[in-house]
């Protein structure tokens, strides 16, 4: 980059110029905050859970408790199921729950009663 005599002559002109380059200088080696990507399409947590628990990757006692805390305790999840859940996932989710409670073992159970009350009536074996 050449500069024009007539520029360099003039003091006035010189201080303008070095000005301006120097605010060019500065914006270039400046550089905007990256902010980390989030994924393109977030995990469906009630989903995940479901496939795994088909997959007998979770137990039963697992399922049934990540389920409750999907709905009622995202915070509690394993990072691996921290995703969304559907905005009309809580009624069925909680239904599922209720009739699979007696058959859970009896600290899972402890933990969902802190969130799903009132529970079903155990079930009582009719006589023939």
């Amino acid at each position: 980059m050449t500069i024009p005599k007539e520029i360099l002559r003039n003091n006035n002109n010189l201080t303008t110029l070095v000005f301006i380059i120097l605010i060019v200088l500065q914006s270039c080696t400046s550089k905007p905050e990256v902010k980390p990507q989030e994924p393109a399409h977030p995990i469906n947590t009630i989903e995940t859970l479901r496939q795994n628990h088909e997959s007998k990757i979770l137990t039963n006692d697992e399922y049934y408790l990540y389920m409750t805390y999907a709905i009622f305790s995202q915070e509690s999840l394993p990072g691996n199921y921290k995703g969304i859940v559907g905005p009309r996932d809580g009624t069925p989710v909680i239904m599922e729950v209720q009739r699979a409670y007696y058959s859970l073992q009896p600290e899972t159970q402890d933990i969902i009663r802190q969130w799903i009350r009132p529970l079903p009536q155990k079930p009582t074996k009719r006589k023939p």
